[in-house]
C-alpha cells in the first residue's frame, strides 16, 4: 500500500505502516503527463462510437480505496459548429477493453450529466462545454476510464477539434491535474496523398553513372494518414524495355515496414507495407538514376522521367515526376595514324614531294560526324620547306602562315570526317635544293591536330628523316660568293687574254675555291679546252710531277677541235685546287696566230663520281702588231 512516486501520489503522512495519499493521478506516459498527445484518438465517420483511451498501456491509474476520493469530473469541449445531443460523452457496458468502436446499443448515457445549450459556456478559443459529468465513487476507477466512449452521431466539420478532459476529486476536495483527450474529426477516407517535388529536374552528366533524382525535395502529405496509412508507392522510369539494359531507377535505401522490388522489363521500383509519410518520403528521396551507356550523346534521347506514385490503398495515388537531363559533353575528336600517334617518313634531298601520311589517317569522334578543321606544323623548319594539301572536290579551304621558323598549313570548313581523312591523307613534304649544306642531314618534324569546332584532338607527330643527296663538288672564281649557295653562273666564269708569243698564261686565278659540303676529298677532275684553231699549235697542260706527287694521275687527248685532261685520284679538294691553279695555255703559232675566243671547262668530281657545276674561262688570243720586215 505505499505510494508511488511513478504514478505522481502525494504522500502527506504515514500512520502506523500504511501512507495516507493526499491525491491520485492519471499517467498516460507521454511527456506532458496531462495529454494524450500525440496517442491522441481519432474519428473518422459521421456516426461513430469509440473508446476514448484505445491502448491500456496508455493508462497507468494507482488502486485506492473508496474513502480516498468523491468524484471524477469529465468535460466535452466542442467547437460552435457542433449541434445539440449530436456528440457525448458515455460509458461502456462491455467490460473488454477494445480498440475499435462499439455497436450503438452497447453504451450507457453517464448519470448526473449536464448539457449546455449550444453558445451559452463558451470557453475560449473557439470552444464550448457540451457536456460535463461527475461521477460518484465508482467502484474501479480504472475500469471507469477504460470503459469511457465517445458518441457521435450527427455531422461535423472535417479538421476541428474536440477536448476531453477527466479531473478526479479526493475526499479533501483537492483535484488532480486535468488529463486531456484531443479527438480530431478527419472524414472518411478520401484524401489522396499528395507528392510535391520542389526540385523537378535533374542532371547527369555524361561521365557520371548516377545521380540523386530527387535530392531531398520530394514530401509526402496525406491529410488523413493518422488513421489511414500509406500503404505503397512506385517510382517508374519511362522507357522502352532494351534501354532498361543501361538505364534503370534504384533505391539506396531499406526500411523494415516497406518491401522493395524491381521489375527489370518495366523498369519500375515497388514498394510495398503500411507505414508513415515521414517512411515513405524518407525511402523516395533516396532513389538514384543510373545510366551506364558509354555515349549519352549517341543516345536517341536527351532527358528521361521518372515518375514517383504515393498511394493509401482507397483513394487515386499521388504523382509528380523528375525530369533526367542527359548533358552531352562534347567529345574530342581521336586522330590516329595507323593506330598510333606519330609516323615516320623519308625524304631524299633534292627529290619529288613525298606524301606525309599517305592511308595511314584514321579519324572518330564519338558525337560528330564532321570535322571543322586541321592544322598541320613543321617545327624548326627551313625556309625552302613547303607542305601541300589536295582539296579539290571538297568545301574545304587551304590557308598557309610562316612564322619565325615555323611553316603552318590549315585546312578550314565543315565537311565529313571522311572527306578531311582524304584531305589529310594528301598532305606532302618538298623543299627546294638552295642550301645543301643545311638540307643534308636536320631531319624534319611536323605536328598535326583536328577538330570540330569546339575541341581538339591530342597532337600527333610525323617524323621527316631526310636522306641527304650526294651533292656534287663546288668550284668557283668569286671570292665574295656566299659558300652555302650553289655557285652561280658569274661566281664560276673567268676571263684571261693571251697575245701573240706572249704565252703560256696561267688559266686558273688564285682566287679559285674548290669545295664539297658533304665530302673533304675529290675524286678527280676534267679539263676541256674547246675552240682549237690549231691543235699542233695550241697546247693546254698541268704540272704532271705536282699531281703524280699526289697521287693523282694525268692523261692528256688532243683532237682538231679541243684538247682534254683527265685528272683521277682521291686527294683533298685543296691539293687539286693547287695542281688546277698550275693549268696553262699556250698558242705556238707565231705567225698571224688565229685570233678568237677558246673555252675552257673544268669540271670537280668527288669520292662517288657526283660532278659540280663546270668553271668556264674564256681564253681570247690577239695578235701582236709586227713591225715591217725589209728584205
Amino acid at each position: 500500500n505505499t505510494c508511488s512516486i511513478d504514478h505522481l501520489w502525494k504522500c502527506t503522512a504515514v500512520v502506523g505502516e500504511q501512507s495516507v495519499c493526499q491525491h491520485v493521478a492519471v499517467d498516460l506516459n507521454a511527456a506532458d503527463k496531462t495529454t494524450l498527445n500525440p496517442l491522441f484518438t481519432l474519428f473518422h465517420s459521421a456516426d461513430v462510437t469509440l473508446f476514448l483511451v484505445k491502448d491500456p498501456k496508455q493508462l497507468d491509474v494507482a488502486e485506492f480505496g473508496d474513502e480516498d476520493w468523491q468524484y471524477i469530473e469529465i468535460q466535452l469541449a466542442v467547437p460552435p459548429s457542433s449541434s445539440i445531443f449530436s456528440e457525448e460523452v458515455a460509458y461502456s457496458r462491455n467490460q473488454a477493453i477494445s480498440k475499435g468502436r462499439i455497436s450503438t446499443s452497447d453504451y450507457t448515457a453517464l448519470d448526473n450529466a449536464i448539457r449546455e445549450e449550444d453558445g451559452i459556456v463558451d470557453i475560449g478559443s473557439g470552444l464550448k462545454h457540451k457536456q460535463i459529468v461527475r461521477l460518484s465513487r465508482p467502484a474501479n476507477l480504472t475500469h471507469v476510464l477504460l470503459s469511457l466512449i465517445y458518441r457521435h452521431t450527427g455531422t461535423t466539420v472535417g479538421g476541428e477539434y474536440r477536448y476531453v478532459t477527466v479531473t478526479i476529486v479526493d475526499i479533501h476536495g483537492d483535484k488532480t491535474p486535468k488529463v486531456t483527450v484531443p479527438l480530431r474529426y478527419v472524414g472518411a477516407n478520401d484524401q489522396s496523398p499528395v507528392v510535391n517535388i520542389t526540385n523537378n529536374v535533374a542532371d547527369l552528366v555524361e561521365g557520371q553513372v548516377e545521380v540523386c533524382v530527387t535530392c531531398g525535395s520530394l514530401t509526402v502529405t496525406d491529410f488523413d494518414h493518422d488513421v489511414f496509412p500509406i500503404r505503397s508507392a512506385s517510382v517508374r522510369l519511362l522507357g522502352d524495355n532494351k534501354s532498361f539494359l543501361y538505364q534503370r531507377v534504384k533505391l539506396n535505401a531499406t526500411s523494415s515496414l516497406i518491401n522493395v522490388t524491381y521489375n527489370v522489363a518495366t523498369g519500375e521500383i515497388s514498394l510495398v507495407g503500411d507505414a508513415s509519410e515521414m517512411e515513405y518520403q524518407a525511402m523516395l528521396n533516396a532513389v538514384i538514376y543510373v545510366n551506364t551507356f558509354e555515349d549519352i550523346g549517341g543516345l536517341p534521347f536527351d532527358h528521361v522521367v521518372v515518375v514517383f506514385s504515393v498511394s493509401d490503398g482507397q483513394n487515386t495515388p499521388g504523382t509528380a515526376d523528375v525530369i533526367v537531363r542527359l548533358i552531352n559533353v562534347n567529345d574530342r575528336p581521336v586522330l590516329l595514324l595507323n593506330g598510333r600517334l606519330s609516323e615516320n617518313v623519308s625524304f631524299h634531298e633534292g627529290g619529288n614531294p613525298v606524301a606525309l601520311l599517305s592511308n595511314s589517317v584514321r579519324i572518330t569522334d564519338s558525337d560528330n560526324k564532321y570535322l571543322a578543321g586541321a592544322t598541320i606544323t613543321l617545327v624548326q623548319n627551313q625556309t625552302t620547306d613547303f607542305i601541300s594539301a589536295n582539296t579539290s572536290g571538297t568545301t574545304i579551304t587551304v590557308a598557309t602562315f610562316r612564322q619565325g621558323v615555323d611553316f603552318r598549313l590549315e585546312l578550314r570548313g565543315k565537311a565529313l570526317i571522311e572527306v578531311y581523312e582524304k584531305v589529310i591523307s594528301s598532305f606532302t613534304f618538298s623543299t627546294l635544293l638552295l642550301r645543301p649544306r643545311l638540307l643534308t642531314t636536320v631531319d624534319r618534324l611536323a605536328t598535326l591536330t583536328v577538330s570540330d569546332g569546339t575541341n581538339t584532338s591530342d597532337v600527333v607527330e610525323i617524323h621527316v628523316s631526310v636522306v641527304p643527296l650526294n651533292d656534287g663538288p663546288i668550284i668557283q672564281f668569286n671570292p665574295d660568293a656566299d659558300p652555302d649557295k650553289f655557285a652561280s653562273l658569274s661566281d664560276r666564269s673567268h676571263t684571261i687574254n693571251m697575245t701573240e708569243e706572249n704565252g703560256p698564261v696561267v688559266v686558273v686565278p688564285d682566287t679559285t675555291t674548290a669545295r664539297d659540303v658533304d665530302s673533304s676529298n675529290a675524286g678527280g677532275a676534267t679539263v676541256q679546252l674547246h675552240g682549237v684553231k690549231d691543235e699542233r699549235k695550241e697546247i693546254l697542260s698541268v704540272n704532271e710531277s705536282m699531281a703524280k706527287k699526289f697521287g693523282i694521275k694525268v692523261n692528256v687527248s688532243v683532237s682538231r677541235t679541243s684538247v682534254n685532261i683527265t685528272l683521277r685520284g682521291i686527294a683533298h679538294f685543296q691539293v687539286y685546287k693547287q695542281v688546277l691553279l698550275t693549268l696553262q695555255y699556250d698558242n705556238k703559232e707565231t705567225i698571224e696566230p688565229q685570233e678568237g675566243s677558246r673555252t675552257v671547262l673544268i669540271t670537280l668530281l668527288d669520292e662517288q663520281g657526283a660532278s659540280s657545276l663546270p668553271a668556264i674561262i674564256t681564253v681570247t688570243v690577239t695578235r701582236r702588231n709586227d713591225p715591217p720586215e725589209v728584205d
